[in-house]
């Protein structure tokens, strides 16, 4: 029997869905949260998801199994006005994780928001246009 656990990275570790995340994990897998600004746990990676060079040389050097991405700007107002960091950040970030995982073999789960639709028409499918 394989007593090892498989490596998980948690991006957005600092922030709520992250730290959760963490917590419910480190029974199941080796878990290694990732922070830009502010480390919650004692273990915790900094990492700027928006540098693909940076993204890559963690992923190659970690070789996660796993990676959970709920890294991105949260503040929608700010979105609407700082459209560059918004689309670098929630964009180009993943991105750079999407890439990184296909180079390493790992699996992505990708955590988004509702906040890419405008709220008019509710119970939203993955098909709908999105018009944030």
């Amino acid at each position: 029997m394989n007593t090892r656990k498989r490596k998980l990275l948690v991006t957005g570790a600092s922030g709520l869905l992250g730290s959760k995340i963490v917590e419910i994990a480190k029974n199941d897998y080796t878990v290694i949260p990732l922070h830009k600004t502010k480390p919650l746990h004692s273990n915790s990676l900094k990492l700027d998801i928006t540098s693909t060079a940076e993204v890559l040389n963690l992923f190659n050097k970690l070789k996660p199994a796993i990676v959970i991405h709920t890294a991105s700007e949260t503040n929608v107002d700010k979105c609407e006005t700082e459209r560059e960091h918004a689309w670098k950040t929630n964009v180009e970030g993943t991105h750079n994780l999407a890439d990184a995982c296909k180079k390493i073999g790992a699996k992505l789960v990708y955590i988004s928001t509702d906040y890419v639709f405008d709220g008019e028409k509710g119970f939203y499918i993955e098909e709908d246009k999105p018009n944030p």
